[in-house]
């Protein structure tokens, strides 16, 4: 993708070849403008003597041949426009998108404006450098600033290519008045989450533009309900500022109102949810203390993940954010930031990390077996064998299966392996876990169609989802949803159910189900640990509509006016931070 992009780099110390002198009457001529850009090669353009643009003219010329290479920025007396003037304020204003400025409209660029301004002969070079500086501000703007997969190999994501010319040279013919909102076009505005890490950004900056927030003072005693204390007030403007209602201003009772928004932000970032203030060194503390900066880089960051997905995203999918650990279901018609379900996740450990990316749900498995992968089984069952071998298999009714037959080993043979000795080089099996209400899968799962074996399913621990597991990075990669026998309800149904408001259907009559009017709940077991049929174990239901799912690693969102901010335990903001100043640094990332 950046080899297509547009390059610019200041060179010091060489010699510079000077663009030919134009005569008075070929200002702003399109006649000029192609004989550079027409050019399949690097053309040298001087500037004045303090360094020298290279431009990437077959870029350059995608633009302008849509155009008759007519100018865009300067007039027929090679004056810069109302229009160069619009562009200026644009990329001047770039990190409003959280971007440069100076990766767009910086020093040189203005020398050159100027330049343009006191002599016309300048016009071309200034042309040009303006487009430039545009074609490679949309393109950050739409695609990125660098390939996401060279970020690490848990990104999915492959480089988008910016191909959208025809719609830029619509933008740039609209005119001065227009230009700006119709190149708004190209962020990813259309992202429900953009456009709110936006608002978070400009409101962090006004923080920090007043002086940023002093530091809160830990508190020697607990704060709770009924307690009256001078840090309160402190603690009530604090939440304010981040978007939580902060109750009454000038109180330093902790009321009631107050614990109900404390427990609601420690819920929204990631902390022991209690709705209280521990005495000494509180984690609730250390949150609302963060440096402005820090949230401000937080905040760029995560708008940077934001232009991998695809600009026509569809606007029903399922989106699972893995740094905060949530699901939220969007469906057409409905108000973007107004899902039909959210539930929280199970992701993947910091070490089996679940990639973001792209997939799509085709059919649902109801009641499905579980085979566990070896990797998983070397891991996290073997010892448990070694230890209480055949009991371990009948208490989470497992089958031990025979990797040279695909046959489960006979009840007679288990009395004879040898379980204690066991190792990964004599275990020649793999597990298999039948469908019931222990299955490491729960009662449903959404297969998706990735090469990692990645998928969405329920779980037979639910006790993950309570808040004393607030942390909730740890599967082996899969995501485990709260919620599943909703989701597996609407996907197949387009209802939601909900618990005790299931139909009843007899068994027999499955193979004639309406599932418009059927709850998966009539299919799964209640009552005891197995399904009462074979023949209904692991039951796919085929979509009429496959479902899109986008998983992205959001450390930084917000829910209405509520900012919220997590940790990273996979490191991936460190990486894409490092990244975005190594692009700084060399004007391009290879």
């Amino acid at each position: 993708m950046l080899k297509t992009w547009i390059k610019r780099s200041l060179i010091v110390g060489m010699g510079f070849g000077l663009l030919a002198p134009v005569v008075s009457h070929a200002y702003g001529e399109a006649s000029v403008i192609q004989n550079y850009v027409g050019r399949q090669a690097l053309v040298p353009l001087i500037k004045p003597s303090w360094g020298n643009f290279i431009l990437h003219s077959d870029t350059l010329n995608k633009l302008y041949s849509l155009r008759g290479y007519e100018a865009i920025w300067v007039d027929s007396n090679g004056a810069p426009t109302a229009m160069a003037q619009a562009l200026r304020s644009i990329l001047l204003t770039a990190d409003r998108h959280g971007l440069n400025v100076s990766d767009y409209w910086d020093g040189d660029v203005e020398n050159l404006y100027k330049a343009a301004l006191s002599n016309p002969r300048n016009w071309i070079t200034f042309e040009l450098a303006a487009s430039e500086a545009l074609i490679r501000y949309v393109t950050h703007l739409s695609v990125g600033r660098f390939d996401p997969m060279q970020i690490d190999d848990d990104i999915k994501f492959s480089a988008k290519i910016f191909k959208e010319f025809a719609e830029l040279n619509t933008a740039v013919s609209y005119g001065p008045q227009s230009m700006p909102d119709a190149l708004e076009n190209f962020a990813p505005k259309y992202h429900y989450h953009y456009a709110n890490l936006m608002g978070m950004l400009a409101k962090l900056r006004t923080v920090k533009a007043q002086g940023s927030w002093a530091q809160i003072p830990q508190s020697k005693v607990t704060l709770e309900k009924n307690v009256k204390n001078p840090l309160v007030l402190t603690l009530r403007t604090r939440l304010t500022e981040l978007g939580y209602k902060g109750g009454n201003l000038t109180s330093d009772i902790y009321d009631s109102e107050l614990e109900a928004v404390v427990f609601e932000f420690q819920e929204y970032n990631g902390l022991f949810a209690d709705g209280k203030i521990s005495a000494g060194s509180s984690g609730t503390i250390n949150a609302l203390n963060t440096d402005v900066n820090e949230l401000i880089n937080k905040v760029i960051i995560n708008m940077e993940k934001l232009r991998w997905l695809p600009r026509d995203m569809e606007a029903r999918h399922i989106f699972v954010n893995l740094a905060m650990t949530e699901v939220g279901v969007y469906d057409v018609g409905r108000d973007i930031e107004d899902p039909i379900l959210t539930f929280n996740s199970v992701n993947g450990q910091p070490f089996r990390r679940t990639p973001s990316m792209r997939d799509v749900i085709k059919h649902v498995n109801i009641n499905p077996y579980w085979t566990a992968p070896r990797s998983i089984t070397i891991k996290d069952k073997l010892q448990e064998l070694r230890t209480y071998g055949k009991r371990y298999l009948d208490e989470h009714d497992m089958v031990l299966m025979s990797e040279n037959t695909g046959a489960p080993v006979p009840e007679r043979d288990l009395y004879y392996i040898d379980w204690k000795n066991l190792t990964p080089k004599n275990f020649n099996y793999y597990i298999k876990q039948n469908p019931s209400v222990k299955n490491a899968l729960g009662v449903v799962k959404f297969p998706l169609q990735n090469p990692w074996a990645i998928y969405l399913h329920d779980t037979n621990d639910p006790d993950l989802f309570r808040n004393k597991y607030q942390d909730r990075h740890k599967s082996s990669g899969c995501v485990r949803l709260e919620e599943a026998v909703n989701l597996a309800d609407y996907l197949i149904s387009g209802k939601i159910y909900g618990e005790g408001k299931e139909p009843k259907i007899r068994w027999e009559d499955l193979d004639k189900t309406d599932w418009s009017q059927k709850s998966v709940r009539s299919f799964i077991p209640r009552d005891g640990y197995n399904v009462a049929d074979y023949k209904y174990w692991d039951m796919s239901v085929y979509l009429k509509n496959p479902m899109p799912v986008y998983m992205l690693y959001l450390s930084a969102m917000s829910s209405g006016t509520k900012m919220r901010f997590v940790d990273d335990p996979y490191g991936q903001d460190k990486r894409i931070e490092l990244a975005i100043k190594n692009y700084r640094a060399k004007g391009e990332l290879f």
